[in-house]
């Protein structure tokens, strides 16, 4: 009787095993898509660009509509929401202001950093809540390049946006030139864990070095070419992610 009973829980666990998973993948996208939206703005809501690409702007509609699908399949817990409530709220003036009144984007800007680094805390908050999502975190290593990449992305763009105080969102030089080295380390280990995914890796990684003495230097204005490089990096991490999540499942 016992091997039955025990074939029957491991069928009824591994549902729920793999919707534990699934939300902690999706957390993890809450994570890398706050700060991608955030480094989009930044290029989009420039006072010094007269003529914004219209693409970083598509780019920010994409992460925000990405946030809320994620929030709401979480279950919208209101440790969330708030936060995304905030960040939608905050774009949602940014765009609406002419840009004749360039001069408010830094200070929404701003605000908007704080509603991301917000959200960040809140998802780190709610994961500890949840010890499943901890658990049923296979491809935790894969998340983390993720937002690595998406983390290096928001600092880039920050350093060349006229913010007049930074202090609190940028990276000091030593962290950035540490976090360089993580990535790398990353890369080589995934391409050992992941083997049978070492085609895409290997192309994620050729994106990422593409534009890596550019994401270290600290002068010259935001650019979108960095943004457009990493941005695809990180999605099709997240994509790898759950495609693995799949394998397993």
């Amino acid at each position: 009787m016992r091997t039955p009973v025990l074939l029957c829980l491991l069928y009824l666990m591994s549902p729920l095993a793999w919707g534990d998973a699934r939300s902690a993948q999706q957390l993890s996208e809450v994570g890398s898509r706050s700060r991608l939206l955030c480094a989009s703005a930044m290029v989009y809501f420039d006072p010094q660009e007269r003529s914004p690409d219209p693409r970083s702007l598509t780019a920010v509609f994409h992460h925000l509509n990405t946030l809320e699908t994620h929030v709401v399949q979480l279950g919208q817990p209101d440790l969330l929401a708030q936060p995304l409530r905030a960040l939608k709220g905050l774009f949602a003036e940014l765009d609406s202001l002419p840009r004749a009144q360039h001069e408010r984007y830094p200070e929404l800007v701003r605000q908007l950093l704080v509603a991301n680094r917000q959200l960040q805390q809140a998802a780190d908050s709610y994961a500890r809540a949840q010890p499943g999502l901890v658990a049923a975190a296979p491809v935790q290593p894969l998340n983390a390049l993720s937002q690595a990449l998406a983390s290096l992305l928001l600092d880039y763009q920050l350093r060349r946006y006229p913010l007049p105080d930074k202090t609190g969102f940028a990276l000091t030089p030593a962290q950035v030139q540490t976090l360089d080295s993580a990535i790398e380390q990353r890369f080589d280990g995934l391409l050992v864990e992941h083997s049978t995914h070492a085609e895409v890796l290997t192309k994620i990684r050729a994106s990422y070095r593409f534009v890596r003495t550019e994401l270290q230097q600290d002068k010259g204005r935001a650019q979108g070419g960095a943004e457009f490089y990493l941005s695809r990096a990180v999605l099709d991490l997240d994509e790898l992610a759950m495609t693995v999540l799949g394998e397993q499942s």
